[in-house]
């Protein structure tokens, strides 16, 4: 017997399930499991803007965060953490603090190199359709002084790539161009869902990269660190849930694999 799939219209924004609903649904299930590698320590990052940004990991599962910049008021926040291996050496951490008004961190740092990356994002107030919400921002550094830095990428521009987060739960991605992508949810409470969002890629190592992304139904953005070689992927995303009024972090792993990959050959259109 045939099985016939009824097509369904795109739903409207106010139909989409919220962040909160995103949780609990399977984004961890095959996520890395977190490291103490980095408990008792204080990263201390000086980036190229002239800001230094110091993550005290204590052993408790807290982190506090001290991101000051010249001329500017000092932003402090404590908050649950956690730390990743994405490879040898090379960590992410990502902490937020509760409430409406949080903000969120995500530090990566290459113990190898003392390159590292810093990413802070905080929920701005309403603005127009289709404007994101949370607004992220990404500056890279040094812990070390040295000269190696994470750089802005196109290497995934034309790659499909399947992230399987759990037994229920995958999406696949587009690559379309160094600052946008297309998601589409596979399985999980967004299953059927797409959109074309605001994605930025940079290089943490061959095949390791840093992906940061903003959402703009679901007020969220995404910073995972994708590790091709390994097959894997892990961040979070973090964001404000419109029916709480809270911001909610939400970490997320995946197995990940490679699709397909299309290079357009412009000799080919005359």
């Amino acid at each position: 017997m045939s099985v016939v799939n009824t097509p369904t219209d795109y739903l409207t924004a106010s139909e989409w399930p919220t962040l909160n609903a995103l949780d609990g649904h399977g984004f961890g299930d095959y996520d890395l499991p977190d490291t103490d590698a980095l408990a008792g320590t204080r990263l201390t990052v000086t980036l190229d803007d002239g800001a230094q940004v110091s993550v005290e990991i204590g052993a408790d599962g807290e982190a506090t965060v001290l991101d000051e910049r010249p001329g500017s008021d000092l932003v402090a926040h404590t908050g649950p953490v956690s730390v990743k291996l994405v490879d040898d050496d090379l960590h992410l951490v990502h902490t937020a603090s509760p409430g409406p008004d949080g903000i969120a961190h995500v530090v990566v740092v290459d113990g190898r190199t003392g390159a590292a990356t810093v990413v802070r994002s905080h929920v701005a107030p309403p603005g127009p359709v289709g404007t994101v919400r949370v607004v992220e921002e990404v500056r890279t550094g040094t812990t070390t002084g040295g000269a190696a830095r994470h750089e802005r990428t196109d290497a995934l521009v034309g790659r499909r790539v399947l992230y399987v987060y759990g037994p229920d739960n995958a999406y696949e991605h587009l690559y379309l161009t160094d600052s946008a992508y297309t998601w589409h949810c596979l399985a999980g409470a967004e299953k059927g869902l797409a959109d074309t969002d605001r994605g930025r890629v940079w290089r943490l190592r061959e095949n390791v990269f840093l992906f940061a992304w903003q959402e703009k139904v679901v007020p969220c953005d995404g910073i995972v660190a994708i590790n091709f070689d390994r097959g894997r992927s892990t961040g979070r995303i973090w964001g404000l849930d419109t029916e709480e009024g809270t911001t909610n972090s939400i970490a997320m792993g995946a197995r990940e694999s490679e699709l397909s990959r299309t290079v357009p050959d412009p000799s080919a259109w005359a």
